[in-house]
């Protein structure tokens, strides 16, 4: 877990710096489907061109999300592997305190698996949480009100 933490730490300022080069940047996930699904074909597809993301699964996570301009008031990221240096991991990154007047919070568990060229996303689920008397109080895909 703390591997984790320091790989997301460097892939965030590393995002934030820079290269000067002009990059087509990740405009970040797509809208959810109505059964919470989100496409990963895109991203997949984004990351032939972008390798330094598919270093890790929580690189990978932060560039999918863009976790570096979400805005809440806290942002968790937890990894779980079967086993260490395993090919496949579930990471789940928790937005609370949303800027919303219906979401409180929103949830992603995104599924990825190592490839030869690195890290891929396999699937990716979004929830969320409704305020007080906004809608549901647990994480759902259906839509607050």
């Amino acid at each position: 877990m703390r591997r984790g933490a320091l790989s997301l730490l460097v892939v965030l300022l590393l995002a934030a710096c820079g290269s000067g080069a002009e990059t087509e940047e990740w405009p970040g996930p797509p809208k959810p489907h109505a059964d919470g699904s989100v496409s990963v074909k895109g991203f997949n597809d984004y990351l032939g061109e972008y390798e330094d993301y598919a270093e890790s699964p929580e690189g990978l996570a932060a560039a999918f999300l863009r976790l570096g301009e979400q805005r809440g008031a806290t942002t968790s990221l937890v990894t779980t592997e079967a086993a260490e240096g395993a090919d496949r991991a579930t990471l789940v990154a928790t937005l609370a305190g949303i800027p919303d007047d219906s979401v409180e919070s929103a949830r992603y568990v995104l599924v990825v698996t190592k490839k030869k060229d690195g890290w891929r996303l396999e699937s990716a689920a979004r929830s969320q949480r409704c305020r007080g008397g906004r809608g549901h109080v647990e994480f759902s895909a259906e839509p607050c009100v």
